[in-house]
Parts: structure tokens; C-alpha cells; sequence
């Protein structure tokens, strides 16, 4: 994924935390096939609290089909979070 396009944390998180090739991260990519298992879902889920301040549970992660849907559902996150 290109990296002016992704929130970057959300890039580190997935390649320094969670092993994913960064090669993988491209935008189409399905997320079983960058390499996001559920278990890695889970552990997303746990990083995303400390690392982004973004809660987002299971049932919405798994709601992602797509790489730029997942970083879609983060970003709407954080826009909401700033509008508080």
C-alpha cells in the first residue's frame, strides 16, 4: 500500500507488530491475503486502543474485506474521535 495513502501507524502496526509483509499491503488486497488471520485480527484489535486510541471490535474488523477497507474503518475512527 502506498504509504501517503495508508494511516502509518496503521502500516508499522501491521508490519513491525503483526509480520505482514509490506509488499502485501496493497490497497485490493484481501485481508486473508496480506496475511490477516483471524488471530492476527484479534491482536490488531488489542494494538489498535494503544497505539491509534481506535476501538474497534471484532464483529467491525472482520467487516473489512480489503486492506483500504480496514484502513477506510480507521480513519472514519479517528475523523470521529476529532470531532468530539
Amino acid at each position: 500500500m502506498e504509504a501517503h495513502k495508508a494511516n502509518p501507524k496503521l502500516v508499522r502496526i501491521l508490519v513491525e507488530d503483526l509480520g505482514i509483509s509490506e509488499d502485501d499491503l496493497r490497497p485490493d488486497a484481501s485481508l486473508n491475503d496480506a496475511g490477516l488471520d483471524s488471530l492476527a485480527l484479534a491482536e490488531l484489535a488489542e494494538l489498535l486502543p494503544e497505539r491509534l486510541g481506535v476501538h474497534l471490535g471484532d464483529d467491525v474488523l472482520n467487516k473489512a474485506s480489503t486492506i483500504a477497507a480496514l484502513n477506510t474503518l480507521i480513519e472514519q475512527q479517528l475523523a470521529s474521535q476529532e470531532q468530539r
